[in-house]
């Protein structure tokens, strides 16, 4: 699944060092108190990163755009469906609350407990299929509405050194999406814009929407795993490891 986010990698490698800005708060790779240290740094680089890093090249989070999100046929499930969101826009992610992080500097690995109040997906859609025993159609707006995400995200990196200084090379990003309180949906012009089947198939989405949810969120988790990879790399790729991590 591609990615708005690809054209953040391009010159990354051949790239002179860039640093942070004094705004991010950094921890020293000593801290007897580290991983609580990464905690409260990664929680503040969230929010820094809301309107990009220009410093680094790097595009805003909040709101995040991508191309696309696809879901496959689900076939021999209760939701048998085709469902593809373009030119989705994400908003929320920069008030996500970091609830633990974990790192280890031998391994090259960042794990981040991650709870998100609220959050909310715009994108235009094309649908088809069969939701419990409705057959479902349509093209058009749709919105969804999270609350409640928890989730768990995983970096791993392999050290590179270019110019004498050593990066993480950030070759792998992980989401678990472990879980969800609510999820509110509405897809516009279902039906061909009946208005009477359209109401009544957001009903029945949103007062079943967790068997809506299972279908979707194996899609979701790789495909923001991958925008989020391209993110950490041009972060992980312009800033030394020294000016991520101080001696």
């Amino acid at each position: 699944m591609k990615s708005a986010l690809l054209f953040a990698l391009v010159a990354v490698l051949t790239s002179e060092a860039a640093k942070l800005p004094s705004t991010i708060k950094l921890c020293r790779k000593k801290d007897p108190n580290m991983n609580e240290c990464l905690r409260a740094s990664i929680k503040n680089a969230i929010r820094e990163m809301k309107s990009g890093l220009p410093e680094i090249q790097l595009i805003p989070v909040d709101p995040l755009f991508m191309t696309k999100v696809t879901i496959q046929d689900g076939a021999g499930r209760p939701v048998n469906i085709n469902l593809e969101l373009n030119n989705v826009k994400n908003s929320g992610f920069s008030e996500s609350d970091i609830e633990a992080a974990r790192i280890d500097f031998d391994k090259h690995i960042i794990e981040a407990d991650v709870f998100l109040k609220f959050s909310k997906l715009e994108a235009d859609y094309v649908m088809n299929g069969k939701f419990l025993v409705l057959p479902i159609k349509g093209n058009g707006k749709c919105i969804m509405e999270f609350t409640g995400l928890n989730t768990t995200l995983r970096l791993r990196a392999e050290p590179m050194t270019r110019n004498g200084k050593s990066y993480w090379n950030v070759v792998y990003f992980g989401i678990n999406i472990n879980s969800l309180q609510d999820l509110k949906i509405n897809f516009d012009n279902l039906f061909n814009g009946d208005k009477l089947l359209s109401d009544s198939t957001n009903l029945v989405l949103n007062e079943n929407w967790k068997q809506f949810w299972a279908e979707l969120k194996p899609s979701f988790e790789e495909t923001y795993a991958e925008a989020f990879l391209q993110l950490s790399k041009t972060v992980f790729g312009k800033v030394a490891e020294n000016d991520i991590f101080l001696d």
